[in-house]
């Protein structure tokens, strides 16, 4: 959502530089223009899309015919990945980068009107669904959302007021843990959540978890 820099190594800083890039995940080919210099961070493909896309890859029925909306989505590749998986997805950013995923959207044939949508953490999800139409989610996904502090209590407030709709939902994030304000954000979201860290073998420095609305008391 924000446009912040990174400490990054010089070979990822190129790949964040390429102009388009086709990522072969699973059966699928995946077009996508990516534009650092001008939407920065959310421009670009991080490695935990990549990564959050193989599990799905290896685990289709998690979102196959299921309404799935994309948080922080970005350039879009996680939650056009999951459109060809056979999700029934939203891909939702922050009004200002919202066009980098509605430009991948149509690059690889999607619809951008019905599948991209802009969306403020932080502000009324009842609305945001009434608004645009949408079905209570079953699924929410995140890939990279967890790295810039002043946005983490409208992180959470989102996550659990989609969650508040729909209790039967599973919010699956894939994140780099860079720093300990990033770990504490997983610490935290506790207090509301049952945390499941998921294994896998894609990469080492990408943690997948999922979390589940905790009964009420």
């Amino acid at each position: 959502m924000a446009l912040v820099p990174l400490d990054i190594g010089a070979h990822i800083f190129q790949e964040l530089h390429q102009p388009r890039k086709t990522f072969h995940i699973g059966q699928s080919s995946i077009d996508i223009l990516q534009s650092y210099s001008t939407s920065g961070v959310a421009g670009c493909v991080w490695r935990s899309s990549v990564v959050l896309s193989k599990y799905f890859a290896d685990n289709p029925s998690l979102v196959h015919d299921k309404t799935v909306i994309e948080l922080g989505s970005g350039t879009g590749l996680l939650g056009i990945f999951c459109y060809k998986l056979g999700a029934k997805i939203i891909s939702t950013d922050h009004k200002d980068y919202l066009s980098s995923s509605e430009s991948n959207f149509l690059l690889n044939g999607i619809d951008p009107q019905v599948h991209c949508k802009a969306l403020n953490w932080g502000s009324s999800i009842e609305l945001f669904l009434s608004e645009n139409n949408l079905p209570k989610p079953e699924v929410i996904i995140g890939a990279d959302i967890v790295y810039v502090q002043d946005t983490f209590d409208l992180l959470k407030k989102t996550l659990l007021d989609f969650s508040v709709t729909n209790r039967s939902c599973k919010i699956y994030l894939a994140c780099q843990i860079r720093y300990d304000k990033d770990e504490k954000f997983i610490e935290d979201s506790k207090e509301h959540f049952f945390v499941e860290e998921i294994t896998h073998s894609f990469d080492s420095n990408i943690r997948i978890i999922c979390l589940t609305i905790n009964k009420p008391k």
